[in-house]
């Protein structure tokens, strides 16, 4: 069985916590990305983009879209994006991200399979 499919057989999207941000504290922020990526690791998950901090790629392709940084955590499903997110473990992590960027965090649902 695929890592996309349940026991039962029904579809599992994997899930992505989406940063963008504005870091206020370079500085700071490397001590929360640090604290950020360890409790992604212990959940599964992997950062799939917005490194090396503070820097990253992000360009402008279509519309108004003023963004410096943008990272996305990607986790085996929707489920426990949500349940890393609100863990005791990444919310003291993210008090530091809070006090060094300003910005908004989104959590998608996505494709596990081949189109």
């Amino acid at each position: 069985m695929s890592n996309s499919q349940s026991e039962s057989g029904i579809f599992v999207p994997k899930g992505y916590v989406v940063f963008d941000l504005e870091i206020t504290d370079p500085d700071g922020y490397e001590a929360y990305r640090l604290d950020g990526q360890s409790t992604t690791r212990a959940f599964g998950g992997r950062v799939l983009s917005g490194e090396p901090a503070p820097r990253g790629i992000v360009e402008q392709l279509e519309g108004n879209w003023a963004t410096k940084r943008l990272v996305t955590n990607e986790f085996p499903t929707v489920e426990i994006a949500r349940a890393w997110y609100h863990s005791d473990q990444y919310q003291a992590a993210a008090h530091k991200r809070q006090e060094t960027s300003v910005g908004r965090v989104l959590l998608v649902g996505g494709w596990n399979r081949p189109w």
